[in-house]
């Protein structure tokens, strides 16, 4: 299990990676979707990008379960550890919504080039999967930045912070 990084805890160092590059993915996943320049630019960078952040989920899964045990549990802890289940779900959605919009572009470009008949919904298909793609790519980046909050929420509900004037 991944418990730490350089002698400190690995979930907040390792969270920021699915936190920051689940959103940036989907950015990407939605530009490729409906612009076919950028798709053709950086249509493959997204698909690896939003490929990091999936093991970005996982690994935040991972090494907070290990951080679990070394907390102290509140509510808001609970609530968090409840909805991070699904995070490795959400960074997955936006993997194969990019995914998705790249092979469907490279299947309709290759059957192009090589002048072969039209499969049925080959013109529609791009749109299809367009429209799909920046479904997950939206269920993801909701579903991280909820995850997120609620653990900034359990980390600082009740810690108070101190300023130069107190």
């Amino acid at each position: 299990m991944l418990d730490s990084l350089f002698g400190l805890p690995a979930h907040p160092l390792v969270v920021h990676i699915a936190v920051v590059l689940v959103p940036l993915a989907a950015v990407g996943t939605i530009a490729i979707a409906f612009w076919p320049a950028a798709r053709r630019r950086i249509g493959w960078i997204v698909v690896a990008l939003a490929f990091v952040a999936f093991v970005g989920c996982f690994l935040a899964k991972q090494s907070g379960e290990a951080l679990q045990n070394s907390v102290k549990h509140t509510e808001a802890l609970d609530a968090h550890v409840e909805m991070a289940d699904g995070g490795t779900v959400a960074g997955f959605a936006v993997f194969v919504g990019a995914a998705g919009v790249m092979v469907v572009d490279l299947i309709v470009r290759q059957r192009t080039a090589r002048k072969q008949p039209a499969l049925p919904l080959q013109k529609q298909a791009p749109m299809i999967v367009g429209v799909f793609a920046v479904l997950l790519a939206l269920f993801g980046s909701v579903r991280i930045i909820q995850i997120g909050h609620s653990g900034a929420k359990a980390t600082w509900e009740n810690t108070k912070v101190v300023s130069e004037r107190d």
